[in-house]
């Protein structure tokens, strides 16, 4: 190889160190990136345990015998909705926060793409911040379901447990079985919006970390 060759492939080397967020600042971003967007996950998991369990006191509410003892039913029910309620809020601020980082990463990746006046770092630069671009506006949206369908799902929730206390007897109950199987029925659809933030989450990190 010739020394001029040697030298322009040495360049090449350093400027791909660049590329991939090497340096202190580099790194420690795309450390952060690739720490928030792994949480979500985490936190997705933890909700969804909670959704299973707020499930499980639904249903056990709704079949209730009339010999049931509904004053713990209701206190179960109210422990588990407290607990879902914190957890899936966890996932909206994590991904949030993931959202954030993704923004700063790519922005980072932008201005050091434009310094860049070899063509194939510039544009292999530019791919990689539309990968990431992409992967983080979709994290975005599905959060922004998410958001709209925890505002319904824990509304009525806590709705139907203030219900029970006004009025905690089978007749009361009986009431609230239209709102008990609505939520019931609208489970699925609060799980798959938990589910969509995970897919997404993961998206951005594969990108961070191919």
């Amino acid at each position: 190889m010739s020394t001029s060759s040697f030298l322009s492939f040495a360049s090449l080397v350093i400027s791909a160190g660049l590329l991939i967020g090497c340096g202190s600042g580099g790194q420690e971003r795309r450390t952060d990136t690739a720490k928030t967007s792994a949480a979500v996950s985490v936190d997705v998991t933890k909700a969804k345990q909670d959704l299973d369990g707020v499930l499980s006191e639904l249903k056990n509410l709704r079949d209730a015998s009339d010999t049931a003892d509904l004053k713990k039913m209701q206190g179960d029910l109210r422990k588990k909705s407290s607990q879902l309620t914190d957890s899936v809020t966890s996932v909206v601020n994590s991904s949030d926060s993931a959202v954030t980082a993704g923004k700063a990463q790519n922005e980072a990746w932008r201005k050091q793409a434009d310094a860049f006046t070899e063509a194939d770092l510039r544009n292999a630069s530019q791919k990689r911040q539309g990968d990431l671009r992409s992967a983080v506006d979709e994290l975005a949206v599905a959060n922004t379901a998410l958001k709209t369908e925890r505002d319904t799902y824990v509304s009525q929730l806590n709705q139907l447990v203030s219900a029970l206390d006004l009025d905690l007897t089978q007749l009361g109950v009986q009431a609230i079985k239209p709102t008990l199987n609505k939520l019931v029925d609208n489970e699925p659809k609060m799980r798959q919006t938990l589910t969509d933030v995970a897919v997404k989450s993961r998206s951005v990190n594969t990108v961070i970390n191919p």
